[in-house]
């Protein structure tokens, strides 16, 4: 479960300072499914890099299973991304000179699995997002949404407790975005995972039962019934 207390971010820009995030409080519950939503510039993201540990706050707290994530030492840090935390960014970030089936391996690396089980769970995690077809293929011979499946296989691969979505379907047409939303839910369900994701799409905020507005730094949440 995450617990947010009195989370800020501030950065300098020029002689000004932006905050990007104002004293957030919020709980995630384990197998949440929480989207944020808000104008550009206003701290989604920003906040998704909190529960991430990708970036510490200004001051606050981000706690993860008991854990403040701002405390820990970066080695500790990476260590819970790796084992912990999955992500799936809007840009893919696949490695084009690996098959499908090698990038999705790069996320066990760090965790010293051997390169027989490695090969293994990559191949049941691309079957698991429909693409038990094209482990040999590379980023450059399969389409926009193929990517992304390689991508949400490259996170769930390692069986992390939360998976972290930033504008997953951003770079896809409507069809394709509805296919890869299908994929997350599913996995979602699955897995029992917390899965939060940032996104512009009024459509997919929506059928969200959970819903964070953010604007300018500060945060609403609302509760959705029949979601």
């Amino acid at each position: 479960m995450y617990e947010l207390r009195g989370v800020t971010k501030r950065y300098t820009r020029g002689k000004d300072v932006v905050h990007a995030l104002d004293g957030v409080d919020l709980t995630i519950g384990d197998g949440d499914r929480l989207v944020i939503q808000g104008p550009t510039g206003g701290g989604k993201s920003t906040l998704l890099q909190m529960l991430g540990g990708l970036d510490r706050p200004t001051s606050g707290e981000v706690v993860l299973d008991g854990t403040d994530l701002a405390e820990l030492p970066e080695a500790r840090l990476t260590r819970v991304r790796s084992e912990n935390i999955g992500f799936v960014f809007q840009s893919f970030n696949l490695i084009p000179t690996l098959t499908a089936q090698e990038n999705v391996e790069t996320a066990l690396v760090p965790l010293g699995i051997k390169a027989a089980d490695r090969r293994e769970r990559a191949a049941e995690a691309l079957k698991s997002v429909g693409l038990g077809e094209r482990l040999g293929h590379l980023p450059s011979e399969l389409s926009g949404g193929q990517q992304q499946r390689v991508a949400i296989a490259r996170a769930l691969v390692k069986q992390p407790k939360v998976l972290l979505a930033d504008e997953p379907t951003g770079n896809l047409d409507e069809s394709m975005r509805d296919e890869i939303m299908d994929v997350l839910e599913r996995m979602w369900k699955e897995h029992g995972l917390t899965f939060v994701m940032v996104t512009h799409d009024s459509a997919l905020a929506k059928k969200a039962p959970r819903l964070a507005t953010i604007r300018k730094g500060r945060i609403t949440v609302t509760e959705k019934t029949g979601a």
